[in-house]
């Protein structure tokens, strides 16, 4: 046998003996626990018992003194009040009482000294005047929490004229309550005598473990390790008796309550565990460390059976355990870094909403604080859907959802996220496209949007104001047939990354110590996401980096073809191409070329004036003119105005940009510029602009910048059962020109869907979580439903649920499109316009501005 297997055996012996002590201990605890815990009880409700039967008995003893005082007075008819002032002088201090007292037939109070009206204590005059039934007072008259007051009922009775229906006797509840001042439990048992509700008539002790008027109210504050006080409350309801253990300012105690059979009196006490079963947890005590000492002397004989194999396999398991706290240190470090940057943009939110509330009366300031408040929250949702995503995948319940998708829409609201972090911090971002030939392909879209915007964001964060940022997208042959190969490069010349902080940056919860990025929001979780969703798409991802002169990220997929591009052919034309970026150009040429169509470049906004003056001077002049915004010596506005001096108006000259028109669109407009195209610009980009600009026609499968849309004659049905969101939605599409009903939950939408005429509705909005009736069970009863417009109506799933499995279930309810929470307007619109494309034409004709600032080029946009 090698020493393996000798230190295998004996690791196993050795723990199996050590497990089955662990075992008998724990049993044996248990067992001792259990033991004390019924001793205890049967003790402690012996002793109760016993206190209660006293109680009882001097309360008796009080009523049959009443009752003799009371036959007495009978038996001298017409007293005289000296006469029972003798008396009760005489009587007092043998019978332990401190003053005779009289109820009269209109429920008033007498004693020697007060007459007090009981009928505001309606309970009290019933039972004693009108059931004849005996009652016994405590605090309500005088408010002294050491009187009691026991009153009978009698046959009429008169004194010195005067007819009475009660007698009684008032007492100091110490002398009634004496048998409680018990010396057991070394004297520190607490006692208390209460109503059934809890309000406290006596107490054993000055100094009290619990000193509120109502015990019960004030236990309510306690741990309790065995019963609560909701239990107590009914056990005392139904009679039934049960030990509880509370823990009271560190220390824990018994609980023990039992009846006392005098009104709806109850007497609880209070003792420390320790006092009650000292001794026993002492003998518990010392069992236990004997258990212990006999486990610590095998595994002593263990270590001194130590062999070199044992010493590899505890230095695995160092080396484990290291690793173990390496990844706590991470998630703790993770923790910190989330409880900052989660708070910072909820404190910017709750500030800036403080700001505009003061400031009202000032609309730049208040607009000033919405679109900060805006920003923090899309921060929040990022940081939050970041965390959101790590735990599906970790739980391995994330999927892919994968369908036929445009790549140029990928990258067009890639660039539209990111236009304005880029612009705020006046940074030169370009996009490159390099030999796209496949635009519809089978891919999961928003994990796509993920990865890219996760590297684009990262790349925009760390990178300083002014510094450059670009991204290319390249198809290559794929190794798989039917598909084609994407690379996807993010580069920048941000801050750059350690080569240290490189080896672990897709590994979750880490986030680089850096000073420079310490005021950075993050969840550090983002690149951890990003590698495991590119392999999830069978995909690889790669970083290049060096400090201080910025990174490269490179991520390669293939992705399923979804048909063949169809053939794009534009007439004879010569057109000029301006962009200071020779790929821009390149690749814009080569598209060009493939159509047919004569292409020159320009690297400059000088070359581009003097290019197109030599055409027109040679009469072959440019038939449309592309010229980038931005170029260093002579950007494409100024060249414009310079070129419309040689072409004439009859050109198109339109301005290219990765950045937003909306900036630059009046001065273009002066300047000649008949619109704008934006980068990256894909082949059917380009097409549909020309077929638009210089055909006077729309393409037939324009890009969506080009696809117009408005809701003004659009009726919508509204679901939601959340009172702001619904307002939101609502203004949005309002504001939009469409008219909105709502519905605040399933059964409502199918309802109204159902009452109103055929067609009556253009689309239906409907939130999945709802009471009555949920989303899902509302859409799959309006397709199922006898209408003609049943199966056609648009119903968009509108959801905090956002994860594929989500959209699945929407799509298995007939929903035709899944919009996540928060809402997105231009993500809204954009998905709104696929299902009223047919009539964009026609309804555009009719209006020349929209709502809200979504214009383009003059025309209402989605």
């Amino acid at each position: 046998m090698n020493n393996k297997a000798k230190f295998n055996w004996k690791f196993l012996l050795v723990t199996a003996f050590t497990l089955i002590i662990a075992i008998i201990l724990i049993l044996y605890l248990s067992i001792i626990r259990q033991t004390m815990y019924l001793e205890s009880s049967e003790h402690l409700d012996e002793i109760s018992r016993q206190m209660a039967v006293s109680i009882e008995k001097q309360s008796e003893n009080q009523w049959n003194m009443v009752n003799i005082i009371y036959r007495y007075f009978s038996a001298n008819a017409d007293q005289e009040w000296s006469s029972i002032s003798d008396y009760t002088k005489e009587k007092k201090e043998d019978w332990g009482f401190d003053s005779l007292c009289f109820v009269d037939e209109n429920a008033t109070y007498y004693d020697k000294d007060n007459s007090v009206s009981l009928l505001s204590y309606k309970e009290v005059t019933t039972d004693l005047l009108t059931n004849h039934k005996s009652v016994i007072l405590d605090n309500t008259i005088f408010e002294d929490e050491n009187k009691l007051i026991f009153l009978s009922p009698v046959k009429d009775m008169t004194i010195h004229g005067k007819t009475f229906k009660a007698i009684g006797a008032a007492y100091n509840s110490r002398n009634i309550f004496d048998i409680l001042d018990i010396k057991a439990f070394d004297g520190r048992a607490e006692l208390y005598i209460t109503h059934g509700n809890g309000v406290v008539l006596f107490r054993t002790a000055q100094e009290h473990v619990m000193t509120g008027y109502n015990l019960f109210n004030s236990l309510e504050e306690e741990r309790f390790s065995r019963g609560s006080v909701h239990q107590l409350r009914e056990n005392i309801n139904t009679g039934h008796q049960q030990l509880m253990t509370v823990q009271i300012g560190g220390q824990e105690y018994y609980l023990n309550h039992t009846p006392v059979g005098v009104d709806d009196w109850q007497l609880t006490m209070l003792v420390p565990v320790k006092v009650v079963s000292g001794r026993m947890q002492q003998s518990t005590f010392i069992t236990s460390a004997f258990f212990l000492l006999i486990a610590a002397l095998i595994i002593a004989a263990f270590i001194v059976l130590y062999t070199d194999s044992a010493r590899k396999v505890l230095q695995a398991e160092e080396s484990a355990r290291k690793a173990a706290e390496g990844a706590n240190l991470a998630k703790s470090q993770f923790l910190s870094n989330m409880s900052h940057d989660i708070r910072t943009p909820m404190n910017a939110i709750i500030g800036m909403t403080k700001i505009a509330s003061t400031h009202m009366e000032e609309p730049e300031k208040v607009s000033d604080c919405l679109r900060k408040i805006e920003l923090s929250g899309r921060l929040l949702v990022g940081l939050i859907n970041d965390i959101l995503d790590m735990s599906r995948i970790e739980s391995g319940k994330m999927t892919l959802n994968n369908d036929t998708a445009s790549l140029v829409e990928v990258m067009e609201n890639l660039v539209g996220i990111t236009q304005p972090t880029v612009r705020q911090k006046n940074q030169n971002f370009n996009i490159r496209l390099h030999n796209i030939v496949h635009e519809k392909l089978v891919f999961d879209s928003l994990r796509l949007s993920q990865i890219l915007i996760n590297l684009l964001g990262n790349a925009v964060k760390f990178t300083p104001d002014g510094g450059s940022i670009s991204t290319e997208v390249t198809e290559l042959p794929s190794q798989k047939a039917g598909y084609a190969h994407f690379l996807f490069r993010v580069s920048d010349n941000g801050i750059g990354i350690s080569p240290e902080f490189q080896k672990n940056m897709f590994t979750s919860f880490m986030r680089e110590r850096d000073s420079r990025i310490d005021k950075i929001e993050g969840s550090g979780l983002g690149m951890a996401i990003t590698k495991m969703i590119v392999d999830m798409m069978g995909g690889t991802i790669e970083v290049e980096s060096e400090l201080g002169r910025g990174s490269s990220f490179t991520v390669e997929l293939d992705f399923l073809i979804d048909e063949k591009p169809e053939e794009l052919i534009l007439p004879a034309m010569h057109i000029l191409i301006a962009d200071d970026d020779p790929d821009t150009c390149r690749s814009a040429s080569d598209f060009l070329t493939e159509m047919r169509v004569a292409a020159d470049m320009a690297l400059s906004g000088s070359k581009a004036v003097e290019m197109a003056k030599a055409a027109h001077d040679s009469g072959n002049d440019y038939q449309f003119i592309f010229l980038d915004w931005k170029m260093p010596d002579l950007g494409g506005v100024e060249a414009a105005k310079s070129i419309r001096r040689y072409v004439g108006e009859e050109v198109p000259i339109l301005i290219i940009s990765a950045y937003d028109w909306s900036g630059i669109e009046l001065e273009a407009n002066a300047a000649g510029v008949n619109g704008f195209i934006q980068k990256p610009f894909f082949k059917s980009t380009l097409y549909g602009c020309i077929q638009k600009y210089y055909l006077g026609q729309e393409a037939e499968a324009p890009a969506p910048q080009q696809e117009k849309l408005i809701l003004t004659g659009r009726r919508i049905l509204l679901v939601e059962d959340n009172e702001i969101n619904q307002e939101i939605a609502r203004e949005w599409m309002t504001e939009l020109g469409a008219q909105v009903e709502t519905a605040w939950n399933g059964r409502e939408a199918v309802e109204r869907f159902g009452s109103s005429p055929v067609g009556y509705y253009d689309l239906i909005l409907m939130d999945i979580q709802m009471p009555v009736m949920n989303g899902y069970d509302a859409a799959k009863a309006i397709r199922a439903s006898d209408r003609r417009d049943a199966r056609s109506i648009p119903v968009f799933a509108m959801t905090a649920d956002a994860f594929s499995e989500d959209i699945a279930l929407a799509k298995a309810a007939g929903m035709n499109s899944h919009l996540a929470k928060p809402l997105d307007l231009t993500v809204v619109l954009r998905e709104i316009k696929k299902y009223f494309a047919s009539v964009i034409q026609e309804r555009n004709t009719a209006f020349d501005r929209c709502p809200l600032g979504l214009c383009y080029a003059g025309r209402l946009y989605g």
